[in-house]
């Protein structure tokens, strides 16, 4: 079973270059948009959805060579995160990741931190989390849940898999970022479709 461990994850993106950090963290971003579009569409706004495919496509961009203004995109995706204040639905859990997973991508290409590339597979585990207490009639996400049970539920283990399996083909080269893509594309659309 795997566990989310931040510092590992950390210590895999220190040593990378600055496109391969952003490429990592656009993948994370890109598996959490689908989500996105659904908050957007519940929310009575899908052009957001629109704004947000924009900025993950831009943080890919960059991390190709592709100019871009990184500072006002990572001011709109932070702009897009749902706040406790609005109207809650349960998508806006999903946006509120999928957003900043968005802006942390394009906070590393601007910084080169490993850290913002780290936050941006954060997400990708907390919305998994935040999907399996919301899909699981034997969860209470009111409640005491054992962190255990929701760590081996399918959408925790698979956000994980995907997190560790992004770092392996980030670690590989240029040559494998076109596969990354299409597996968080792949992914995007099976998480939209399955988690509740």
């Amino acid at each position: 079973m795997l566990e989310y461990d931040e510092q590992a994850i950390l210590r895999r993106l220190a040593v990378l270059d600055r496109s391969s950090k952003t490429v990592f963290a656009a993948s994370c971003a890109e598996r959490l948009s689908g989500l996105f579009d659904r908050y957007a569409r519940v929310a009575g706004a899908p052009e957001l959805a629109l704004r947000l495919r924009a900025v993950i496509d831009a943080a890919w961009g960059a991390a190709s060579g592709a100019f871009v203004d990184a500072g006002s995109l990572q001011a709109e995706a932070e702009g897009m995160v749902p706040q406790d204040a609005d109207d809650w639905v349960l998508e806006a859990g999903y946006g509120q990741n999928a957003a900043a997973a968005a802006a942390y991508a394009m906070r590393t290409w601007m910084t080169d931190a490993p850290q913002e590339a780290a936050w941006a597979a954060r997400q990708v585990y907390e919305l998994a989390d935040y999907a399996a207490l919301n899909g699981d009639p034997g969860l209470d996400p009111g409640g005491l849940v054992p962190e255990r049970q929701v760590l081996e539920s399918e959408a925790v283990q698979r956000a994980l898999w995907a997190i560790a399996h992004s770092l392996d083909l980030v670690e590989a080269g240029r040559p494998s970022w076109g596969q990354l893509r299409l597996e968080a594309e792949t992914d995007c659309a099976q998480w939209a479709a399955e988690f509740p």
